[in-house]
């Protein structure tokens, strides 16, 4: 198996969705492991994307349901804001 070959830190950025999402081989993987252990710069913007995906799965993910009650204001007030629009 060949190594994978990451020229600069630009090529290492454009595989970091692919490496959040487990989508590169393993030696591709571990290529870019190594290259985030020795240049800050590139760990840096991929813990700034961990921290992003983090807050979007935390905002994202939510057990809780509205209420009928407020589904039903909801939907009324966007019903009358939609009349009201229409009506200037």
């Amino acid at each position: 198996m060949t190594e994978p070959e990451f020229e600069d830190c630009n090529e290492v950025l454009e595989h970091l969705y692919a490496f959040h999402d487990n989508e590169l081989s393993e030696a591709e993987a571990d290529h870019i492991r190594a290259h985030l252990m020795a240049c800050e710069p590139c760990l840096d913007s991929f813990e700034v994307e961990e921290a992003l995906r983090a807050l979007i799965r935390k905002c994202c993910v939510s057990e809780a349901v509205a209420s009928v009650e407020l589904r039903m204001r909801v939907q009324t007030t966007i019903i009358d804001t939609v009349v009201i629009t229409e009506q200037e």
